[in-house]
């Protein structure tokens, strides 16, 4: 049957006027006998001949239309067995019609309304979400995204009638006009019944609609009723009268529909659980792909710009409407639903406050934020930028904080660690006279070595390059909404003005005057590395040299020279104004460069800074002092800019012509204006990365040199980049270069890059440039201790560099045999052994590969000649003089040096005591010789002073009875490696450096100063009033010396690394566990979950497959650790609290780990956290409900491992009833793994 017969039926129903169960009946009957479904067939004919109604109601249709939604003509309940149409189908069909309908058809909508809450009312979330979870299919939640759609057009429609008409084409006058015309006009067509236009006659009834009616009589209240002002109302007037009167009747009526549509709204949130269905929706879509097509169908978001205020018209909205309690509570939930962030802010909050109060919880610096930015200066190399943020991105999640408090979190623990570091800087003195305090400040740099040195160094490049750069990263990934979100602020700080995030955390951070004085000055550190490097650049700083001070006739030679000097005094004037700026006054600029801070809020930030130095001076001339702080805000940006004008003309000279000193005084720059370190450094990448690919020997020798004289620069790159930026582009021509491939200079012989190549000519002089390059590779191998990871810095397994330095020094003849090799180590010797020496011939002819792999061989079987009586003594220190050569130098590490070393160990020790001295203490040693293998060769010295002793006791000897020459050469060696590298500790003070270990810690107490180290970081957090910025960090050491109530904020990531190696990933996971336990019970839980979820998410290894990577921590945690700790508290009757700091800590590690690193570990995170949830699922009515996806148990095992069973015992406990919780207050948690906690 087709659907021509239902409209047929309706026709003949409606003219006859029968009720909706007459027309019902032979309704159900066309149903049944229809060959398919037609319920949509009968829905759109109901619906299309109900709106074709624009003016009028039709009591009898909207009867047969609810009999047909709902059974009943009352609409008050669902007949199921009794409706003609289904629920879904009728919803289905009903929100195509609301952008057409919205604005004319308001009475047809108010009656729509009525029915919507019944047949809503089979709506069952628990089904719903019991169908997605099983995968079945179900259309409700479709059907319902576009039923919140509809509901908020028809809000929006009440809210904002007038801006709706005229978008529909009309406005609200022309509108009613039509309607008026249109019911004259079908007034006069209805005269004769039969006649209409439509389908069928819905006007021919003598129950019609009288227009008349609507028109409400109290409107003409205040009309005058006299025959005088009833006669002078003339046709117009009375038409204007009526139209207005139905205009305002219209806009009650679709104001009415509007509160009834909030009201359905939320209903179907707070009654239907419409937000858990549609999460589940979400959640069941597998890959990010996917799931964000899927988030899409969520109506929140096109709920709220449906409901929004309309662009162009600021003020359509009737105050009235506005006002209206369900309206209000509708907006205020669709903006919740929408706000994801405040979602999560609000579950945290509730987290910290249940585990502690707010006071604690919200310590400052932030325990994770510490650990994260100690990591970055104290373990090497750096963590990517990537690897940091997305850390910081999901810290911030977990601790719930706003972007403003975040970023201030981050301020503190930058500047807490340059605190502690500003301290070995200078001595702070009583005051007193000029000269004594002036004697002070030039003896500073004295009292420096070079760990303190480099420690303040590379921290403050984290306070002011690293966290700005950050900081601009976590805002580029949130979008740009956030920093365009400005706050007014009332304090003496900002005048009043607006900020946004990082303004006014910077703002609330100029607060803390304690903590931003206690970082010392730039200038400190740079006279220090200065004073090992000569330039013209550092003459000038450090001893005052100015043009004033040259005479005329150096005056004159300097005009009739050619090159543009650098170093003006305006340029060092700069350089040492920028130096001496206060920390917040540079953070302040650098923030300003980066367009974080806006130019007239560094301004107002900056006057504070001005007005407070101004105050400071005492010898100040009131008539000369600017109030306003601008003297001081135009000469910091005028140094500024002179130095950038400068930094930009030395880049664009040493492009033209590489120059080492002109790098040279570039990369001192950096120690100063931290400006523009990134900038140099930078430079200095792509520079050294051009030379590379162009095989330029020359021009990368002097980068490689400059590099070499300024360490300190290294430290900082690597800090900033991975180190494999260096290494990488240098590994072609270390593998490849020989001397036929470049050509010699001679033209330029007057400019030597280094006295000492005076010396050197010919092939030589290219072997002492790639010496310079070899050299750096293996001092930024060593000083990021990447043996372990050569693949991350060399590209080529096969190539000479990664075979070199994985395999070590080999003896050619001992441990492998080559012949080819054999001729070239025989053509040397000879060389070495003659009285020729080495010849331009033999090096052209060799390669320095060659050579590097042959050293170790030619000085083993040098000291064998000796041993064997025949080879002078004074011969063979005279070959050994020999590779101190600038062109064979680069040769003595690791090869020929590691040779000695295990010659001191196991063969020949005299020997090789004499070889070392004679490398060290006489003739021109390497410069970087102490730096590279000063450690290596020192435990060499050491172990073979600790033999001596030990076998002269078993021999009941003296020491004095041993060979004198060789102890006193021992003793003088190991003094001075010591001297050089700065190991010996002269004061009980020198233990404050954060570069390394402190020197008390010994292996013995190594895991318990390890123990100590983790509950002091947890009961420490700076107070807001700072009284203990000053603590003596030697109190964590002695406690017998520590003032009482201080608590150092002191972090060594490198000890914990240490603790790690040699406690293994057991001791140190279940050291942690039993610490946040404790602190769940003692006090400080969120701090412990934070800094233990830091130790165990944070690389603390070299190398990812090593039994302390994170992946197995994570599993040693959750597989080993939380199960035995559960069942151990549990027996002892711990506390709920404890168990949800557990449960806080071990979803955090899971949160932090998820999603991270390459495919394998990401996958391996995955599934395992997945299955580890699983094994939460237990009968137990104290459990919480938890979703069990089935999966193939055996290939998840033979992946992951076997997890342990919870006993009886442990869930019936209050330990796991917290610890479920704490897992449950994550909000990443369902986020990372769907479906998890419901």
């Amino acid at each position: 049957m087709s659907p021509r017969a239902l409209e047929t039926v309706l026709r003949y129903a409606y003219v006859k006027g029968y009720t909706c169960t007459e027309w019902a009946e032979p309704t159900r009957e066309c149903l049944e006998r229809g060959d398919s479904d037609m319920t949509s067939e009968l829905c759109e004919l109901l619906l299309s001949r109900f709106f074709a109604q624009t003016r009028v109601n039709e009591p009898l249709l909207e009867q047969y239309l609810a009999y047909a939604l709902t059974g009943n003509q009352d609409h008050s309940q669902l007949d199921s067995d009794n409706c003609l149409i289904p629920p879904k189908t009728s919803l289905a069909c009903l929100v195509r019609y609301i952008e057409t309908t919205a604005i004319q058809n308001p009475r047809q909508w108010a009656h729509l309304l009525k029915c919507l809450p019944t047949i809503l009312s089979v709506v069952d979330a628990d089904q719903i979400v019991s169908d997605l979870l099983n995968e079945k299919p179900n259309d409700w939640p479709r059907i319902l995204c576009n039923v919140f759609i509809m509901l908020s057009r028809l809000v929006a429609v009440g809210l904002y009638r007038d801006y709706y008409a005229k978008d529909n084409g009309k406005d609200a006058s022309s509108t009613m006009m039509a309607i008026e015309n249109d019911i004259a006009t079908a007034s006069q067509m209805n005269t004769q019944p039969g006649e209409s236009s439509l389908p069928f006659n819905f006007m021919s009834q003598p129950n019609a609609f009288d227009p008349d009616a609507t028109i409400d009589l109290a409107a003409f209240a205040d009309e005058p009723t006299s025959s005088e002002a009833i006669g002078s109302m003339d046709g117009q007037s009375a038409h204007d009268s009526t139209q207005s009167t139905t205009a305002d009747l219209e806009k009650r009526i679709e104001s009415a529909n509007a509160v009834r549509a909030a009201q359905i709204i939320v209903d179907l949130i707070e009654k239907k659980s419409a937000k858990r269905i549609f999460e589940m929706m979400n959640n069941q879509q597998q890959g990010a792909e996917k799931r964000e097509a899927r988030h899409s169908e969520e109506p929140w978001a096109t709920c709220q710009s449906i409901l929004a205020v309309p662009s162009s018209q600021a003020s359509v909205s009737s105050a009235d409407m506005s006002q209206n309690t369900h309206i209000q509570k509708l907006l205020l939930m669709i903006n919740r639903l929408t706000d994801r962030d405040l979602d999560r802010r609000m579950a945290v909050h509730l987290k910290y406050q249940e585990l502690e109060d707010e006071g604690t919880a919200r310590a400052l610096p932030s325990a994770g934020l510490m650990g994260y930015l100690y990591h970055m200066v104290q373990i090497r190399p750096c963590l990517s930028d990537d690897y940091i943020i997305d850390c910081l991105s999901k810290l911030q999640i977990i601790k719930g904080a706003f972007d403003e408090a975040f970023y201030l979190e981050i301020w503190f623990a930058a500047l807490t660690g340059l605190r502690e570091a500003s301290v070995g800087l200078y001595k702070t003195e009583p005051q007193g006279q000029n000269e004594k305090e002036q004697d002070n400040s030039n003896s500073n740099t004295g009292n420096l070595d070079n760990i303190t040195a480099t420690n303040c160094l590379l921290w403050r490049t984290v306070v002011l390059v690293k966290v700005p750069y950050l900081i601009k990263k976590l805002q580029e990934r949130k979008g740009n909404d956030d920093a365009k979100a400005y706050v007014k602020r009332q304090d003496s700080i900002s005048d009043g003005l607006e900020l946004n995030s990082l303004e006014s955390s910077l703002a609330e951070l100029h607060s803390f005057a304690g903590l931003l004085n206690g970082c010392g000055s730039p200038i400190y550190t740079f006279e220090f590395f200065a004073s090992t490097t000569s330039s013209k650049l550092v003459d000038k700083l450090a001893f005052g040299a100015s043009d004033d001070d040259e005479d005329d006739i150096m005056k004159l030679i300097n005009d009739m020279s050619n090159t543009v000097d650098m170093n003006t005094t305006a340029v060092t004037k700069a350089i040492r104004a920028v130096g001496s700026e206060e920390i917040f006054t540079s953070i302040v600029r650098v923030c300003q460069d980066y367009g974080f801070v806006r130019d007239h809020v560094a301004d107002s930030l900056l006057k504070n800074v001005a007005v407070k130095e101004e105050e400071s001076d005492k010898s100040f001339d009131i008539d000369m002092l600017d109030l306003d702080g601008n003297d001081l805000k135009q000469s910091g940006q005028s140094d500024i800019e002179t130095l950038t004008k400068n930094v930009e003309e030395r880049m664009s000279a040493i492009k033209e012509s590489v120059s080492r000193t002109a790098l040279t005084e570039l990369l001192q720059i950096t120690l100063v204006s931290m400006i523009h370190t990134r900038r140099i450094i930078d430079f200095t990448i792509e520079l050294l990365a051009e030379k590379a690919a162009m095989r330029d020997i020359y021009s990368l020798s002097r980068i490689c040199d400059a590099l070499s004289k300024c360490p300190c620069i290294i430290d900082v790159l690597g800090q900033l980049y991975h180190p494999s930026v260096i290494l990488t582009p240098l590994e072609q021509v270390c593998n490849h270069w020989k001397p036929t491939d470049s050509e010699m200079e001679l033209d330029d012989r007057t400019d030597f890059d280094s006295p000492s190549e005076e010396d050197m000519d010919g092939v030589q002089l290219l072997y002492g440039k790639y010496g310079k390059i070899w050299s750096l590779v293996v001092f930024v191998l060593n000083k990021f201790n990447l043996y372990a990871d050569l693949g991350s810095v060399f590209e080529q397994v096969d190539g000479f560099c990664y075979q070199f330095f994985s395999q070590g020094p080999i003896i050619y003849g001992v441990e492998v045999s080559d012949p080819s090799m054999e001729e070239f180590i025989r053509q040397w010797q000879s060389a070495l052994l003659g009285n020729d020496g080495i010849s331009d011939d033999l090096l052209r002819y060799s390669t320095p590969q060659q050579l590097l792999q042959a050293a170790p061989t030619l000085l083993h079987r040098t000291i064998l000649v000796h041993d064997n009586n025949h080879l002078e003594i004074s011969a063979l220190l005279g070959i050994i003089s020999y590779f101190q050569e600038k062109f064979l130098s680069f040769t003595l590490f690791p090869g020929i040096i590691s040779l000695l070393c295990d010659d001191i160990l196991a063969r020949n020790a005299p020997v090789a005591v004499m070889c070392l001295h004679q490398l060290l203490m006489c003739g021109n040693p390497p410069d970087m010789l102490i730096q590279i293998c000063g450690s290596y060769i020192l435990g060499a010295l050491i172990s073979l002073a600790e033999q001596r002793k030990q076998e002269c006791v078993v021999a009941g000897m003296s020491l004095r009875d041993n060979n004198h020459e060789t102890e006193e050469q021992l003793r003088v060696l190991q003094q001075y490696i010591k001297t050089n590298l700065g190991i010996e500790e002269k004061t009980e003070q020198r233990q404050h450096h954060t570069e390394t270990i402190s020197t008390s810690v010994t292996c013995d107490n190594l895991s318990q100063k390890a123990r100590e180290m983790f509950r002091y970081i947890v009961k420490s957090g700076r107070s807001m009033f700072m009284r203990d910025v000053d603590a003596d960090i030697v109190a964590l050491w002695d406690s017998s010396k520590a003032p009482k109530q201080v608590i150092t904020h002191y972090l060594d990531m490198v000890m914990f690394q240490a603790a790690l190696s040699m406690g293994g990933p057991h001791w140190f996971v279940d050291m942690i566990v039993s610490e946040v336990l404790e602190a769940g019970k003692s006090g400080g839980a969120v701090r412990a979950a934070e800094l233990g979820s830091c130790l165990i998410t944070t690389p603390l290894t070299r190398s990812p497959d090593s039994d302390g990577s994170c992946s197995n921590l994570l599993r040693c945690l959750l597989q080993n650790v939380i199960p035995s700790s559960l069942k151990k508290h549990a027996t002892a009757n711990a506390s709920f609290f404890q168990g949800q700091t557990l449960g806080v800590f071990t979803s955090d590690c899971l949160v932090l780990m998820h999603d991270r690193g390459d495919s394998t570990e990401r996958e391996f995170v995955h599934e395992f956290g997945r299955q580890f949830f699983e094994t939460l699922v237990v009968d137990s009515e104290n459990a919480p409900q938890i979703i069990h996806v089935k999966r193939d148990a055996v290939e998840n095992q033979t992946k992951v491992g076997v997890f342990a069973r919870w006993p009886d015992v442990v869930i019936e406990s209050p330990v796991w009833r917290g610890f479920i919780k704490g897992l449950m207050s994550n909000p990443l948690v369902n986020e990372s793994w769907p479906n998890t906690f419901v």
